[in-house]
């Protein structure tokens, strides 16, 4: 008994407090997810932080909404109202108590119109119209600016203030628009098509509104909304301020930004940077040219020490020289080469005789070779009294290939003959063939 409590683990109960906080910390289920429930026991503390019960008909649980969390709240918490939050479940370890922190809240009844957006999210997603591929980059320096806002919001104010402070060269065209309420979803798509017309010379569009309630910002999770910031051929900003969660504009623009202030640093370089980027580089250039200049002078100067440079008059010279002796050498080698020649002709005494009897000799040589010709042809042949006979265009060495009856024709020196064969006979008068 006193080996086995030698080897027991004896917890204290920050040790058992502290591993329950990690479980129910490292628990997905319990992390990240909605509730709903009636508000009850609560209070408004001093610091900002607000602190409730969480209620249902079975169960209660504890809930504090921190100041950093809770000041985009746009209604005022009552007891008994129905609500959901967004949050995880913590241990607060000097109680020994759970509890459930609040990073967002929504009045009940809202549930229907969050999974419509997701629907229609999921929808568009699969569309490719929230594909970064698709988006278009900013311009560096965009002269002029359209925004789509109401014209007495303080979206708007904020803009030319940010835009103005930022680049006061720059010009921004306000289409006005509803951006809450009935007929707000096609009054921000007139503006943004309007900004999109060429005649008005816009490089960039920001359209949105400041901070407001989930309901206030809905024209912006609308589908022909989306739509509308999807098909801008400009590049256009989605600027929907003090608000947790993004509406589909934000995805289907090219930039989201937080706010409309932020919206306007997006698209507005701060004209003294682009100065002192201008200056920077007009320094680096200036450099750079010093720095060619100075190597080509390097060049120059070693080029110029070459001989050719410091008195091409004298190279001139000796080139002339050089040509006038090879002149002078062709001159003397084409007379001596005339001369030679004139005197290999002057030692011949007579040049037409001594041609014609080479063609003599050629001529003699030519007739004796003719002659062997003539000799070795089938004409002379037939001249001392042969014959050649034909039977049809085959000649006829043999008379194994005649039979009595056959036409022949009997080629002779000057004609032909056409012949009958009577007879045959293996029998010629010099005698018998063996």
């Amino acid at each position: 008994m006193e080996d086995i409590e030698k080897h027991e683990t004896v917890y204290s109960v920050s040790d058992i407090t502290g591993i329950i906080k990690q479980l129910v910390a490292s628990a997905p289920e319990l992390n990240g997810v909605w509730i709903k429930g009636e508000i009850s026991n609560l209070t408004y503390h001093s610091s900002g932080h607000i602190y409730f019960s969480l209620k249902d008909e079975g169960a209660v649980i504890q809930a504090a909404f921190f100041k950093y969390s809770n000041k985009n709240l746009d209604f005022k918490l009552e007891e008994g109202m129905s609500v959901v939050v967004f949050g995880g479940v913590t241990v607060f370890e000097k109680r020994g108590q759970y509890q459930f922190i609040v990073y967002k809240m929504r009045k009940e009844g809202l549930g229907e119109l969050l999974q419509r957006i997701e629907k229609l999210k999921e929808k568009l997603y699969k569309e490719g119209l929230f594909d970064p591929r698709r988006k278009k980059p900013l311009p560096k320096l965009p002269r002029r600016i359209g925004v789509v806002t109401s014209p007495t919001g303080a979206a708007i104010r904020d803009i030319i203030k940010v835009a103005m402070r930022r680049y006061p060269n720059l010009e921004i065209i306000i289409a006005p628009a509803k951006v809450q309420g009935e007929g707000a979803a096609e009054s921000i798509i007139a503006g943004i098509q309007e900004l999109n017309k060429p005649a008005w010379g816009v490089d960039v569009i920001i359209a949105g509104r400041g901070g407001g309630s989930f309901e206030d910002l809905m024209a912006f999770n609308e589908e022909k909304v989306v739509r509308a910031f999807a098909a801008s051929k400009l590049p256009i900003i989605s600027a929907v301020g003090h608000q947790i969660d993004s509406p589909l504009s934000d995805l289907a623009a090219d930039v989201a930004a937080t706010t409309p202030s932020a919206a306007a640093e997006l698209a507005v370089p701060v004209k003294e940077d682009i100065q002192d980027t201008i200056e920077q580089i007009m320094e680096k250039m200036t450099k750079r040219m010093v720095m060619l200049l100075q190597s080509f002078h390097n060049r120059i100067a070693l080029v110029l020490q070459y001989r050719a440079f410091q008195n091409p008059v004298s190279m001139l010279e000796q080139h002339e020289l050089t040509l006038s002796d090879v002149e002078n050498r062709i001159s003397l080698s084409i007379h001596k080469r005339l001369y030679e020649v004139k005197e290999s002709l002057n030692r011949i005494k007579d040049l037409h005789l001594l041609v014609k009897n080479r063609l003599q000799n050629y001529k003699h040589v030519f007739m004796m070779n003719a002659s062997k010709v003539e000799h070795l042809s089938p004409v002379a042949v037939l001249k001392r009294g042969y014959s050649i006979t034909l039977k049809g265009n085959t000649s006829i060495a043999s008379v194994q290939g005649i039979r009595q009856g056959d036409d022949v024709k009997v080629i002779v020196y000057d004609g032909s003959m056409n012949c009958e064969v009577q007879s045959t006979s293996n029998e010629v008068s010099f005698g018998k063939k063996s």
